[in-house]
C-alpha cells in the first residue's frame, strides 16, 4: 500500500469549534486527492458545514454522505437544505447516536465507547460516530476507506480516516489517520 507522504501530519487546533471549518475542508480535500479514500461522511446538524463541503468537493465527483441530527424538534437539517444537498447528488441520512443507544438497550457498553472518543475531542467521537451510523445504514460497506468530517457543536474542527464498519461489525472499525483535532476540547 501506497502511503500518502502528508500522511503522518496531525493539525491541532488551539480550541474546538466552527472558526475551523475552512481549514478542516481544506485538509480533507487535500488528504482526498491524495487517494485512496472510498467515501466521504460529513456530520452536520444544520446544514452549514454540508453546504460547505459540498462546495470544497464539487468537481471531484464524489458522493458526500451527510449525517444530520434527530433533536426534539425534528430532522436536521431541514428539508430545504436537504433537497438542495440531493440535488447535488449527495445523500442526507439520520442515526443513532452511540450513547442513544445505550440508553435504548439499558447495555452500557455504547456509552463507554462513545465516552472514550471523546476523549480524544468531542468531533473525534462524532467523526467515529457517524461512519459506524452510515455503515450500520447501508451507506457505506463494511472495509471501505472512509474521510470523515465532524465538530464541536457547530462546524467541523475534526477530519479522520477510517475503515468503515456496522455497529454489528464494530471490531472491524479502524482508524487509520488523524488529519486534525482540537488540542483541548474546551
Amino acid at each position: 500500500m501506497k502511503i500518502p507522504g502528508n500522511m503522518a501530519v496531525i493539525t491541532y487546533f488551539e480550541s474546538s469549534g466552527s472558526s475551523h471549518t475552512d481549514e478542516v475542508l481544506r485538509l480533507a480535500l487535500e488528504r482526498f486527492r491524495a487517494g485512496g479514500i472510498d467515501r466521504i461522511v460529513v456530520a452536520s446538524t444544520y446544514g452549514d458545514t454540508a453546504l460547505k463541503a459540498a462546495k470544497v468537493f464539487k468537481g471531484t465527483g464524489v458522493q458526500l454522505i451527510i449525517v444530520g441530527e434527530l433533536l426534539e424538534e425534528g430532522k436536521f437539517p431541514e428539508s430545504k437544505i436537504c433537497n438542495q444537498l440531493e440535488a447535488q447528488g449527495h445523500k442526507v441520512i439520520w442515526g443513532t447516536h452511540l450513547g442513544e443507544m445505550s440508553i435504548l438497550t439499558q447495555n452500557q457498553s455504547a456509552a463507554l465507547i462513545a465516552n472514550a472518543f471523546y476523549r480524544l475531542s468531542q468531533g473525534f467521537k462524532v467523526a467515529c460516530e457517524i461512519v459506524l451510523m452510515s455503515a450500520s445504514e447501508g451507506y457505506l460497506h463494511n472495509g471501505e476507506k472512509v474521510l470523515s468530517i465532524a465538530g464541536t457543536h457547530r462546524g467541523a474542527d475534526t477530519a479522520i480516516v477510517a475503515s468503515a464498519a456496522s455497529f454489528s461489525n464494530f471490531e472491524k472499525f479502524e482508524v487509520h489517520e488523524i488529519l486534525c483535532k482540537p488540542y483541548q476540547q474546551k
